[in-house]
């Protein structure tokens, strides 16, 4: 309905004293405000009435009039019952604001005007509405016959009449109307997170977009979708949610899809537990569509203190590697880490080399959604072939243990180049080779501990931590020195090694230390 539509009722004799150019500015609503800012409670495209209860001077209609163009409003309608006339500041202020202005008589009430105006307003609502759920109904049977978002996105968008891109947490563009630069799209991403209500308005680089959140994925706002349109929220139409609507078809589309890809990337978990089996690992990496003779890269996550499933963990790893590793398969990782996950990524050589501070950006982007909670990742090396990929899986396992016993902010990531250490060189090495080097050493003195009630296994662990000291392993254990050589003795016989020599040391200190993992 246009203001004119309002203004030529006879009936109602409204007088126009500013704004002819307005005429054919919208009516949404009619509302009744005689507060003295009613910049909270207006609207944009308001036909607002007053009876000039607030006006006591120039400065009170200035004040109002400000208040009402800054909403967007239509038009205003002053009541001369109260003054016998419209105040002549009044008319000034709305010419200064260009916001048309009409008196209303005093034997017409605002009543007469609301009723006149309001089955006029709901009959093209109703007229609308049809329009609306039958577009709906044809954007639905389309997406049932095939079509995609991006082939239907322009079509929903001009309805809106302004450009649109629905958009993931991590920056990345599902769909678009137009070309956007990363840095918006990153700096979308960053205010949906960070929004503490939505749908919201924001400015990047000057321009303003406002943000909605897509319905159906209520785990986290972490793992959601966003719609981002230019424009401000008030004057975007309603039709936002018919294109949120058709989003989250597509997003549940898509989540079908990636149901079936967890559990190829559970089956090649499943394969990384059976040492050995290289033909069954190989099978399961080209069942998850990864070339078993790539370069790969493990990566090991949690979301600690938030609570978060497994599930959750996986979306979230899943969204922010795929700008960066198109071929990966991300699995849950328990119970290795509870609510873990694992990615496997099949990267170039260049890109294995880069990928330890490429997740550390990515990781950051996605930062501000975290809220309170710790995204600790670790990294492994680059390993070569399904032979290889175990001994990375290892390593990025020991590389997010450090990263847990380190991390300090919202993000950790550690990288297994950044450590040095035994522990990383036995993270290498294939589980069943370690179990078996340790069983071998250590067997017959586990064995003798059980049968005996002894204690030798905790003795041989305090005196390599003593570095070998008599005197200061017996004052440890608050044992005599000949007891503790008889207990170094035992050892000595059951195991055939010689704890004076330094590399016999070595292996019980390894040993141990495979023990403790």
């Amino acid at each position: 309905m246009l203001l004119a539509d309002v203004l030529d009722k006879a009936h109602l004799k409204l007088v126009p004293l500013t704004g002819d150019d307005g005429r054919d500015r919208t009516v949404g609503r009619v509302n009744v405000i005689d507060l003295p800012d009613p910049g909270r409670y207006v609207s944009t495209a308001d036909l607002v009435l007053t009876g000039l209860m607030w006006h006591r001077g120039p400065a009170d209609s200035e004040v109002f009039v400000a208040a009402l163009a800054a909403a967007g409003v239509t038009a205003l309608g002053a009541g001369e019952a109260l003054h016998g006339s419209v105040p002549g500041d009044l008319v000034a202020a709305c010419r200064r604001h260009r916001l048309p202005l009409f008196e209303v008589p005093a034997d017409v009430s605002f009543r007469d005007i609301i009723d006149d105006v309001h089955p006029t307003l709901w009959a093209q609502r109703a007229s609308s509405l049809a329009a609306v759920l039958g577009r709906q109904r044809g954007l639905v049977a389309a997406m049932a016959a095939g079509a995609r978002l991006t082939d239907l996105l322009p079509t929903v968008a001009a309805a809106i009449d302004t450009d649109c891109w629905t958009l993931t947490t991590s920056g990345r563009v599902v769909a678009g109307t137009a070309e956007l630069a990363d840095p918006v799209a990153d700096a979308l991403s960053r205010a949906f997170l960070t929004a503490q209500r939505l749908p919201a308005t924001v400015t990047v680089d000057g321009a303003r977009f406002s943000v909605f959140g897509v319905p159906g994925r209520a785990e986290h706002r972490l793992a959601a979708w966003l719609v981002a349109c230019r424009g401000a929220l008030d004057t975007l139409p309603g039709t936002v949610d018919e294109l949120t609507s058709v989003v989250a078809l597509e997003r549940a589309h898509l989540d079908e899809a990636a149901r079936v890809e967890a559990r190829l990337a559970g089956q090649l978990r499943a394969a990384l537990r059976a040492p050995g089996d290289l033909a069954g690992l190989r099978a399961a990496l080209l069942a998850a569509r990864l070339d078993p003779d790539a370069t790969f890269v493990a990566v090991a996550a949690t979301l600690d203190g938030m609570r978060a499933p497994a599930t959750l963990t996986v979306a979230v790893v899943d969204e922010f590697l795929s700008r960066l590793a198109p071929d990966r398969a991300v699995a849950v990782l328990e119970p290795d880490l509870p609510s873990g996950a694992l990615a496997v990524l099949a990267l170039t050589p260049q890109a294995a080399g880069t990928i330890g501070s490429a997740l550390v950006a990515a990781a950051d982007r996605m930062a501000p959604g975290l809220r309170g909670g710790r995204l600790i990742l670790g990294v492994s090396a680059a390993g070569v072939g399904a032979a290889g990929l175990g001994g990375a899986v290892e390593e990025a396992l020991h590389a997010h243990r450090s990263a847990t016993g380190t991390a300090t902010g919202p993000v950790s990531v550690v990288a297994a180049g950044e450590l040095a250490s035994h522990s990383l060189l036995l993270a290498g090495v294939p589980a069943g080779t370690r179990q078996g080097f340790r069983g071998r050493l250590l067997g017959p003195v586990e064995e003798y501990d059980r049968a005996h009630h002894a204690d030798l296994l905790r003795t041989l662990s305090a005196f390599l931590d003593c570095d070998g000291s008599w005197s200061r392993c017996a004052q440890r254990l608050h044992v005599h020195v000949n007891t503790l050589r008889y207990r170094i003795g035992r050892i000595e016989q059951l195991t055939g090694r010689d704890l004076g020599r330094f590399e016999d040391r070595v292996d019980f200190f390894l040993a141990l230390r495979l023990t403790a993992g």
